[in-house]
């Protein structure tokens, strides 16, 4: 920390030191204010003592200035009256200058009062035998505890610092897991509960047995899907060490293939003829783009039977490129059906967005003129994103 260029900065006394210091000098000009009046007479070693206190107090506001009226005053005395009393206040405020002044005004002072020294055991009287070592002495202890001054002054701006690292750490954490409790949300509860509400409307509409049991058979096992999304859920606000949601529904943990084929037999269920095409020998992707592709997939249809139930046809079209793999998701519905104007932007298309982008793909959705395009790309081949 001493070799630190930020702590020999120069900075400001602690307010509490600050008080004290301004009291300290407000009771040493009472107190010479109470000589001169005994005295009867202002002389000029009562002028030179008020301003050298005037000169200490500045050090509450303005270190550097205060530090050089401090020598200045200090030099006058010494050099006109060869008072050995201003050499030993320079000595003390040395403290002063060390704990909050930069590297080249503690050696200035240090210097000045060097060769004041000097200059009064070369001339002068006022210092008794050995008197020399004494001044250096107070000088050594002045600037050993302005430095521990600066020491805990130092550690006292780690330590508050520190305590905002760490409550921005918290919060961060606090965000996270706001963040992967949507995504759970979302992704978990939001595709199952929108099969359930659906198929519980076209219950009543089924024109046979055959697509009743199919409804019923969709509820039944959405409700199932959307129970274990609540136990994961909840494991995941009760225990914090988990790595993170569950980013899909299980039976989807398979392949981007085996998904495509099951969201196209989900539209087909919920009335809307779809045509699927993807590739036969898989796609060659990371496990990590393959998840962001699935989730995209998933988000993709849920919206179509969220907000265009009424559509007239699907496709899901997963194709392998030479350097991209590309995932398509289109739907045909009359004007009335296309669904609401917002759904385009929501937070489920926002975090497919997001996992593509972090596995080096785009995601495009818009309007056509007849329905709904979603168009997804990520490189054929990438590495795994831990």
């Amino acid at each position: 920390m001493l070799r630190s260029r930020t702590f020999w900065k120069q900075k400001l006394l602690h307010p509490v030191a600050r008080v004290l210091l301004v009291l300290t000098v407000g009771v040493l000009l009472v107190v010479e204010v109470g000589f001169i009046f005994a005295g009867g007479e202002f002389t000029r070693y009562d002028l030179l003592a008020i301003a050298l206190y005037a000169g200490v107090a500045g050090f509450a506001w303005h270190p550097t200035s205060a530090a050089f009226i401090v020598m200045l005053i200090s030099s006058v005395g010494v050099m006109f009256t060869g008072s050995a009393g201003d050499l030993l206040e320079l000595a003390i405020a040395l403290s002063l200058v060390a704990a909050t002044c930069a590297p080249w005004v503690i050696v200035t002072h240090i210097m000045l009062l060097s060769a004041l020294t000097a200059y009064i055991a070369a001339t002068g009287t006022a210092l008794a035998s050995g008197g020399v070592f004494g001044i250096a002495g107070i000088a050594v202890v002045a600037f050993l505890a302005g430095v521990a001054f600066r020491l805990v002054a130092a550690r006292e701006t780690f330590l508050v610092a520190e305590r905002a690292r760490v409550t921005e750490d918290l919060e961060a954490i606090a965000r996270g897991d706001r963040e992967r409790i949507a995504d759970e949300l979302h992704d978990g509860l939001a595709h199952d509960l929108t099969l359930i509400l659906f198929h519980a409307r076209a219950l009543p509409l089924q024109p046979d047995d055959a697509a009743r049991q199919v409804s019923l058979a969709t509820i039944e096992e959405s409700a199932e899907q959307a129970l274990h999304s609540i136990h994961s859920l909840l494991s995941l606000m009760r225990d914090t060490t988990i790595e993170g949601p569950r980013v899909h529904p299980a039976r989807y943990d398979g392949n981007v293939v085996e998904a495509v084929s099951s969201l196209g037999a989900l539209l087909r269920d919920a009335g809307i003829p779809t045509q699927i095409a993807a590739p036969l020998d898989g796609l060659g992707v990371s496990s990590a783009t393959g998840r962001a592709l699935t989730e995209t997939a998933i988000e993709a249809v849920t919206n179509i039977i969220k907000h265009a139930p009424k559509s007239r046809s699907a496709t899901i079209d997963l194709r392998n490129h030479s350097d991209v793999v590309e995932l398509v998701v289109k739907n045909v519905a009359p004007v009335a059906h296309q669904g609401r104007k917002g759904h385009l932007g929501g937070r489920g298309l926002g975090r497919a967005r997001q996992r593509l982008t972090q596995c080096g793909g785009t995601l495009e959705a818009d309007r056509t003129a007849d329905g709904w395009t979603l168009r997804a790309t990520v490189p054929a081949r990438t590495e795994s994103i831990p």
